[in-house]
């Protein structure tokens, strides 16, 4: 009798073992590169709302870093808006305002113009950028349902890149 308890004791003690060693390895790095986790941060709307990244959970999101002052960031909103009035149900889009020559003035009347519904916030001392790295704007990570960043897009996205993303992600 004392022998079976002492391999069953063996026994789950290995299988304990094993168990950590698979979950372990099935941690995702925290990074921003594709297949890593992606960072959380928590930003204010312009109306004054917190966002946190990591509250989306769930939802496939578009992080987007643009200004107002950035032709091509211009350029893609538009687009943006349009693929945003389609898919909100689909995937999030959070862009976030790097405030970079902006303020927050500047970017209320850029959303209004615009008319943009998703929600823009400001990353006002440029923590989020740096934490990003991002370096020309605009520049988009896409973030599937569990928090992994499946894409980064360097330069603006049309609709259709925009519409290959949540096709791809967004379900």
């Amino acid at each position: 009798m004392k022998k079976w308890l002492a391999i069953i004791i063996l026994f789950s003690f290995f299988a304990y073992m094993l168990w950590e060693h698979i979950t372990e390895r099935q941690t995702i790095a925290t990074g921003i590169h594709i297949g890593m986790k992606a960072p959380d941060f928590s930003l204010q709307t312009i109306d004054g709302k917190v966002i946190q990244l990591s509250q989306l959970r769930g939802k496939a999101v578009i992080v987007n870093f643009w200004a107002t002052w950035c032709p091509p960031c211009r350029a893609e909103m538009p687009d943006m808006q349009t693929f945003y009035e389609r898919y909100e149900k689909q995937i999030e889009i959070v862009a976030v305002n790097v405030m970079v020559r902006d303020s927050k003035e500047k970017v209320n009347q850029f959303v209004k113009d615009y008319r943009l519904t998703f929600p823009v916030v400001l990353d006002v001392d440029g923590h989020v950028m740096k934490q990003y790295d991002i370096q020309p704007i605009p520049t988009s990570f896409i973030i599937d349902r569990q928090g992994i960043i499946r894409e980064k897009q360097i330069g603006p996205m049309s609709y259709e890149q925009m519409v290959q993303y949540v096709e791809k992600w967004g379900k």
